[in-house]
């Protein structure tokens, strides 16, 4: 028979630290039992670790182990769960996106629902794809996701443990002086630059602060440290008609791709627009036309225009003068609101994923999808058409156009809409122009002048940063012009490189035959395939700043030579454009000041 346990009265000096029968609980501990016995752990040392007596006869006693439940896979797999996906019975606490399938909490987190996989927090990667988090494996990137067509749901694209994209590299920064010390500088001069007792240059930055800046190898610009060598700074200049500075926009680069919206299959009777279509060929968003989703607020904002999509608010462009005539609106993304040119470049040069995008809705509150206008700088839109206008010519029609498109400083709905036509006109990729704005020649103001039989019009230098007065074309990028720079002055020199340099552009030049070429007063007549304009433009040779216009004895198209000067191809369109009211004239050449490179200029006669 087994003996009974041995009771200890209280006050006893029994150890009690030993565990009876064997047992490697600590009393009160639970019994439950465990897949297998943990090791014994040592206690960890300190001042502040206390350690156990020793008992009389000299020896420690034996440490009892705590023993905890070892979490199962399966526990651990229901815990990561849980970190990034919704319960479906709750889902009535989401806030819906229309029947994108996809879903906002009351914290702004965006969800997906993927069917019968549950529905899963997402986020948007590097590659403008939804993908989703997992917070509990640290460098491991989760699965991509793909919207099912036709459906409200979502599909893995592509297994998790993708090799990650690495962002693009953040601008340079700038070292703005302090405040006191700005205070010390001289006032802005004419090129709004301040200078030190040192003599050392200075700029304020239109965006605030002030900070030092010298000459880089290129004669530009660049902000700058006083304890550097080598400049790391951006490279600035200086926003035409002000002192204050601005990060310099880069030369166009030419790129494959396009983000404008596809053409419709015809013209509505209210304006001159293709309507975007969800096929857009080039759109960058094609791969996940729902990249706006999380810009959704689940109340309407306070100020400003929006619109409801499913059960969230979307700020939006304010429409101007085409409500009504469209079904679309142009989102805003949270962080940026469109203005005027300056920030809206520089947004697309530095963060084009802020730039508003076009929904297209079905009704009010239905968005089928979403297009992102643009995939570069407007400055590079333009001068990837029109290959031989300066850079400073390609900037001064982008934001000519930009402005003229709203009818003020402040792009709206309708100017956004009308200048993305513009561009896919001028791309050849719509048959269709907008009123005022088929090409740059037609942005050009008219040329002012003095008054009185002769006008005298001052020409700007090729490099000025004014607005738009004149088209400057880079001589250099012609063909030709390392054979005809030393005899720009021998009869049709001149006439073959500005045809050479209109041809780079697109323009279609009729070009007479035989010796009509050399005639005086030299004349070019050109246009583009998919315009109706004819552009009728007088030559010349200039060695000054200052264009002398002379009122014709006799109008240019009752001209018995005209028809030699221009080639029988050439007077045809003219005079059929004529008839129209299509007819374009302008002045232009070589300009070639004393001690500067010659350069190639037209403005706007009339």
């Amino acid at each position: 028979m087994t003996k009974p346990p041995k009771t200890t009265k209280p006050g006893s000096n029994t150890d009690s630290s030993r565990p009876s029968g064997g047992d490697t609980r600590n009393r009160g501990e639970s019994s439950t039992h465990v897949p297998r016995p943990l090791p014994d752990i040592e206690r960890p040392s300190g001042p502040d670790t206390l350690a156990p007596a020793s008992d009389a006869s000299g020896t420690a006693p034996h440490r009892p182990v705590v023993i905890t439940e070892m979490p199962t896979a399966t526990s651990n797999l229901a815990d990561a769960t849980r970190m990034i996906s919704w319960p479906r019975e709750q889902v009535d606490q989401l806030f819906r996106i229309d029947n994108t399938g996809l879903f906002m909490d009351n914290q702004d987190n965006l969800y997906a629902d993927l069917g019968a996989e549950g529905i899963f927090r997402v986020e948007t990667n590097a590659n403008d794809q939804f993908q989703v988090p997992l917070p509990f494996a640290p460098g491991q990137a989760g699965p991509i996701l793909k919207k099912v067509p036709g459906q409200p749901h979502w599909r893995i694209a592509i297994p998790g443990q993708v090799n990650p994209v690495a962002p693009p590299a953040a601008p340079a920064t700038f070292e703005v002086i302090a405040a006191h010390l700005a205070e010390k500088l001289t006032k802005p001069d004419s090129n709004g630059l301040r200078f030190d007792k040192l003599k050392r240059a200075y700029v304020d930055l239109a965006d605030g602060g002030t900070v030092l800046v010298r000459k880089n190898a290129q004669g530009d610009f660049q902000a700058c440290s006083n304890n550097e060598s080598t400049l790391s700074g951006p490279v600035l200049e200086i926003i035409e008609g002000m002192t204050l500075w601005q990060r310099k926009l880069p030369d166009a680069i030419p790129e494959p791709e396009d983000a404008g919206p596809g053409p419709s299959k015809r013209p509505r009777p209210q304006e001159d627009l293709d309507t975007p279509g969800q096929n857009a060929d080039t759109d960058i968003t094609a791969s996940n036309p729902y990249l706006w989703a999380s810009w959704g607020k689940t109340s309407k904002p306070v100020s400003g225009e929006s619109i409801q999509i499913g059960q969230l608010f979307y700020r939006i462009l304010p429409k101007g003068s085409l409500t009504g005539h469209f079904p679309l609106a142009f989102l805003e993304h949270p962080n940026f609101a469109p203005g005027r040119f300056e920030p809206f470049e520089r947004m697309l040069q530095e963060l084009p994923s802020l730039q508003p995008v076009i929904a297209l809705r079905s009704t009010p509150q239905v968005a089928s999808s979403a297009i992102r206008p643009f995939s570069k700088p407007l400055t590079d839109h333009v001068g990837d058409v029109f290959k031989s206008f300066t850079p400073n010519t390609s900037r001064a029609v982008a934001k000519r156009l930009f402005e003229v498109s709203s009818g003020s400083l402040d792009i709206d709905g309708s100017g956004m809409a009308r200048m993305m036509q513009a561009l896919r006109h001028w791309e050849g990729k719509s048959s269709i122009s907008v009123k005022g704005m088929g090409d740059p020649m037609d942005l050009l103001p008219v040329a002012a002048g003095s008054a009185g039989p002769t006008r005298r019009v001052q020409l700007h230098p090729p490099g000025s940063n004014m607005p738009l007065q004149q088209l400057n074309l880079s001589p250099e990028t012609s063909p030709t012009w390392n054979l005809f720079k030393d005899q720009l002055e021998a009869p049709g020199r001149i006439s073959l490189l500005l045809s050479s340099l209109l041809s780079q552009s697109n323009y279609k030049v009729f070009l007479p035959s035989g010796e009509g070429l050399g005639l005086n007063p030299q004349t070019l007549v050109f246009k583009r395939d998919n315009h109706q304009k004819v552009y009728f433009l007088k030559i010349g040779y200039l060695t000054t700043d200052t264009l002398e216009i002379y009122h014709p004895n006799l109008p240019e198209l009752a001209d018995p030579m005209l028809h030699r000067r221009i080639g029988a191809d050439g007077h045809q369109a003219l005079l059929a454009a004529d008839a129209r009211g299509d007819v374009v004239w302008l002045i232009g050449g070589v300009q070639h000041l004393p001690g500067a490179d010659p350069t190639v200029f037209i403005i706007k006669e009339r």
